[in-house]
């Protein structure tokens, strides 16, 4: 087995890369490789472009550069014009973001291979892979992004826009869109402008919010009592401080405008069944649907087989019920072994799995990283 890593990193999105970022600039003599089958941050471009985004909820002093004004700096030295930002909280532009990451996230060591298994092994962890390597280091992140999609009870059948194979194919195809939030209504107005006949499936009209979670939640006033709070008192904060199923001013613009047009159909309704290309709803009706498109998001709580699944039956460790993992400030499970994204809800907050929550959890570990390379040194 070749010699240990000091970090090991299961992810290449935004999440890993930045932390293996942070991780390289607070300890530039440490071994950092990332794990991952896909190229960097290719499975956030291929969902991004999936839905059709092409600006971030997130405002312009949220993103994955090296200092809190890279993005502000970048703007003025690349010459990108105001198209490039959107709104009063000059959300950055897709494009604009993934530019910024290119230009200053670190190009680590990557292994374009599937985590598979983790276990402990003394004071390491094993790292197996699908081609049979088996990898050891001091420290693994789990960094590998949302879990499986959240497909409702009696839907099982329907394709998800977040499916790897996903494409959403020739015009004129009539198609239902089933999911409220910002996914959901960004598919339904790109399958619009590709030439389909959209009709968008939703439990409550549209609802605007900047933000999917309180802004609050983004500095020390929302930040500190949540983690002043008892663990058993978080998971509250978190329902309370969330907005799911709200949509951006834009995009909620966007798509009440496209209603009131005609062109793209609404349903206020709940799906309880597709079966033969029918679609039923909770309250009797049933729909002729020939292709339904779900935009419902991930699943909470991790699936058995998936290395987070994987870790919580290892070390006897825990969720809370809804996905978030009881792990310490550090961020651990167990000694070594992280979580980041949104199952470090209960110790980053409700942006944990945001870009926002990716700039705290790389923040986090670069300190640990320092303090443990201040014990090895000389005194």
């Amino acid at each position: 087995m070749a010699r240990p890593h000091d970090w090991l990193i299961i992810g290449a999105g935004p999440q890993g890369r930045f932390i293996g970022s942070a991780l390289a600039a607070a300890d530039p003599s440490l071994s950092i490789t990332l794990v991952d089958p896909e190229a960097p941050m290719q499975a956030w471009r291929r969902r991004a472009a999936a839905t059709g985004m092409t600006f971030l909820r997130s405002s312009n002093a949220h993103h994955l550069g090296r200092h809190r004004r890279s993005l502000h700096d970048f703007i003025a030295a690349g010459g990108y014009d105001r198209r490039h930002t959107l709104g009063y909280y000059r959300r950055p532009s897709l494009a604009l973001f993934n530019a910024l990451a290119e230009a200053e996230l670190a190009c680590l060591e990557h292994i374009r291979q599937q985590a598979e298994q983790l276990t402990r092994d003394g004071k390491r962890w094993q790292v197996q892979l699908a081609d049979g390597q088996r990898l050891a280091a001091c420290h693994v992140v789990l960094a590998s992004g949302p879990g499986a999609v959240y497909r409702p009870p009696g839907l099982a059948a329907c394709e998800h826009v977040f499916d790897r194979e996903f494409k959403l194919g020739k015009p004129k195809q009539p198609t239902i869109v089933v999911g409220g939030g910002i996914t959901g209504a960004q598919l339904a107005l790109r399958a619009r402008d590709e030439g389909h006949r959209v009709a968008w499936l939703t439990r409550r009209a549209p609802e605007p919010a900047d933000f999917d979670s309180e802004p609050r939640y983004a500095g020390p006033l929302g930040m500190r009592p949540f983690l002043a709070a008892g663990v058993n008192e978080r998971t509250a904060l978190l329902a309370a401080a969330r907005r799911p199923g709200t949509l951006p001013p834009d995009i909620h613009s966007q798509i009440t405008a496209a209603l009131a047009a005609g062109d793209i159909d609404w349903i206020q309704a709940t799906p309880v069944a597709y079966r033969r290309s029918e679609l039923h709803l909770a309250d009797g009706r049933v729909l002729d649907a020939p292709r339904v498109i779900l935009a419902t998001g991930f699943a909470a709580e991790p699936a058995p087989s998936s290395l987070l699944g994987q870790a919580l039956e290892a070390t006897g460790g825990q969720t809370d019920g809804y996905g978030h993992a009881l792990i310490d400030s550090d961020l651990q499970l167990a000694s070594g072994l992280h979580v980041t994204g949104r199952p470090a809800s209960l110790q980053l907050g409700p942006m944990a799995g945001n870009i926002k929550g990716a700039r705290w959890a790389g923040e986090r570990l670069a300190a640990l990283a320092r303090a443990e390379g201040d014990t090895k040194k000389p005194a």
